[in-house]
């Protein structure tokens, strides 16, 4: 699989492959699963006292991501590729596409608890534009980075008012150049690149 053949990797031969699979050096990886480990057992200590499991798994069959190494692994290489949980899954992990979802509801705030307690994970939520404007002082660069994508909408009214952001009409009539705008639609409007706006949240 995938990962036996990361694992032959050093950073001083193979730094820049190592850096497209996962996003980081060798070095770095080897750091942040130690600290995923650890927060891995704080995760499930903390499942096991608000009565989710009845105990912290420790025995029975390990599957293809045995190790802390994998489970990293297995994440950063979705978060750095962008993979269908198809390729993910089968092709390079030995396992289903619904395995490999799952998996990833797992890993995923383990990795975060994990760059939290090393205190490298970069301020991503400000709640006031007054936390927005010491972050851009403290910082100098934010990237702002994301994208809209379809999603089955819930039957449970409640939850779609949840996830309604807004109404939005992602091309806007470009009046005609011949005539003034009287601030009515046309039938007639003609929609161009210059006038089509790609929505982001």
């Amino acid at each position: 699989m995938i990962y036996e053949n990361f694992n032959k990797l050093d950073d001083e031969k193979h730094g820049r492959i190592i850096k497209s699979l996962i996003g980081m050096s060798r070095s770095k990886f080897d750091r942040l699963a130690a600290a995923f480990a650890v927060a891995y057992d704080s995760i499930q200590m903390e499942r096991l006292q608000r009565g989710e499991i009845k105990q912290v798994p420790s025995g029975g069959p390990k599957g293809h991501l045995d190790t802390f190494e994998k489970k990293l692994f297995f994440t950063l290489y979705y978060l750095k590729t962008y993979p269908t949980f198809d390729v993910l899954g089968c092709f390079h992990f030995g396992l289903s596409s619904g395995h490999a979802h799952d998996h990833l509801e797992v890993f995923l705030p383990i990795l975060l608890r994990s760059l939290s307690d090393l205190g490298v994970l970069p301020a991503r939520r400000p709640g006031t534009p007054e936390e927005f404007a010491q972050l851009v002082e403290q910082y100098g660069d934010i990237a702002i980075d994301g994208m809209e994508c379809a999603c089955v909408r819930p039957q449970d009214d409640e939850l779609q008012q949840a996830r309604f952001s807004g109404k939005k009409n992602a091309t806007r009539s470009k009046p005609s150049p011949s005539r003034p705008c009287t601030g009515k639609s046309s039938s007639s409007s003609v929609s161009s690149p210059e006038v089509s706006t790609t929505m982001r949240s």
